[in-house]
């Protein structure tokens, strides 16, 4: 529906609103109370009346409530679908029929009490479901991407579990190493994540455009700090849920952060990774072994139209070399080192669904990026028995088959 057809609202508010990208009253149903104060600010419309003809929207979600009706629900204090499923059939029709007394050019028929209590069934039945943005209608669908979607890149490489022996109980009583599977640190329906998504208006009508706006929440919002800073130990990945509360970080753990959040706003898993390689110390100087060390980023497999497969993997990185102001469509790939070339050889890669690697190991207790100094057999050793090492840990053996 245009937003046009709002009830009371002026052609010079609708051109403004053109001019931020919003046509349609869907594209104005999801945005937070952050988002609308921003374009409160940028346009000169105010917030009240913003937030009113999203009210009149969220109202046009149910089944037979046209504008007229929006407007006149809202006028006697009916703002939501949520306050609506909480209302009553017969004192809605009384109230509304009193408006009409008055406004009878806008609202020219009264529900029925069946009509008014069919809405209030809708109502309950989806107050709790989010709003959805509308996709463009140029936004590409997975399945054009013929033979290089999600079963292509999830096979491309080798997978192997990684496991990561940072963490620890603490406690001198404890002091216990705790092995993780590197994809538990992201997962979808987060809760704390979602909220951040939903104020920060992180969900965007294209994949490209979300994962920038994941990259440049974190390069705004986390501050760097090694970990021997923020946990008292050489390395300790943060869940997203963590770096969110502490604020602060390593640079895996805005990785991480960068990587949660775009899988919680859309983005497949296939299209996110966190990934550990590589970097130049020093981008400046040629690459050589005193030159390289260690570094933790997120990269994202980006809609490129001028590539044969319609994708390519960009570097979406936020303490190193971070470049939130380039567009997705501007960043310089990661195959040829990502920005200023900077970004060599990978060790491993995971998301939440695969982790992958040429070789089975563990993360050891070595920070990924010692200022980019770390070396690889500083951080990773090869797996030998660990299924054997944690059952014994746990006074527990393997039953052999006859």
């Amino acid at each position: 529906m245009l937003i046009s057809e709002i009830i009371g609202i002026e052609s010079k508010y609708i051109k403004l609103l053109e001019k931020e990208g919003i046509t349609q009253v869907e594209e104005l149903l999801p945005l937070s109370t952050y988002k609308l104060k921003q374009i409160a600010e940028k346009t000169g419309i105010s917030l009240k009346l913003l937030d009113t003809w999203q009210e009149h929207g969220d109202l046009m979600r149910i089944e037979g409530i046209d504008p007229k009706y929006a407007y006149a629900l809202n006028e006697i204090g009916i703002d939501s679908v949520r306050e609506l499923a909480n209302r009553n059939a017969k004192s809605t029709a009384d109230k509304l029929k009193d408006f009409r007394k008055n406004n009878s050019k806008i609202l020219d028929k009264i529900p029925s009490i069946d009509q008014i209590q069919l809405w209030i069934k809708h109502a309950q039945q989806i107050k709790d479901l989010p709003p959805t943005i509308k996709p463009k209608e140029d936004g590409k669908e997975e399945e054009e991407f013929g033979n290089y979607g999600a079963e292509y890149w999830n096979n491309k490489w080798i997978r192997s579990p990684i496991i990561y022996a940072g963490r620890a109980l603490r406690g001198e009583e404890y002091n216990t190493q705790i092995d993780v599977d590197v994809k538990t640190f992201l997962k979808k329906n987060d809760e704390i994540l979602n909220y951040i998504i939903q104020e920060r208006d992180l969900k965007k009508p294209t994949y490209n455009e979300t994962a920038l706006a994941c990259q440049q929440f974190v390069c705004n919002f986390l501050k760097y700090k090694f970990d021997e800073e923020s946990s008292e130990c050489p390395e300790f990945w943060q869940f997203p849920f963590e770096s969110i509360q502490f604020g602060i970080g390593d640079c895996e753990d805005g990785a991480i952060l960068i990587a949660g959040l775009a899988i919680n706003a859309g983005v497949p898993s296939y299209r996110i990774k966190v990934c550990a390689g590589n970097v130049l110390a020093d981008p400046k100087v040629a690459p050589s072994e005193d030159n390289l060390g260690g570094h933790g980023y997120a990269i994202y497999l980006a809609d490129k139209d001028d590539s044969e497969r319609g994708l390519e993997w960009v570097i979406l990185d936020w303490c190193y070399l971070p470049d939130p102001e380039i567009l997705i469509e501007k960043k310089p790939l990661a195959k040829n080192g990502g920005k200023d070339g900077a970004y060599q050889d990978v060790w491993f890669t995971f998301n939440d669904e695969y982790s992958w690697s040429q070789n089975e190991f563990e993360i050891i207790q070595g920070r990924i990026s010692n200022k980019r100094k770390t070396k690889k057999r500083e951080v990773i050793s090869e797996i030998e028995n660990m299924v054997e090492r944690i059952l014994k840990d746990l006074n527990l053996e393997i039953e052999e088959e006859d």
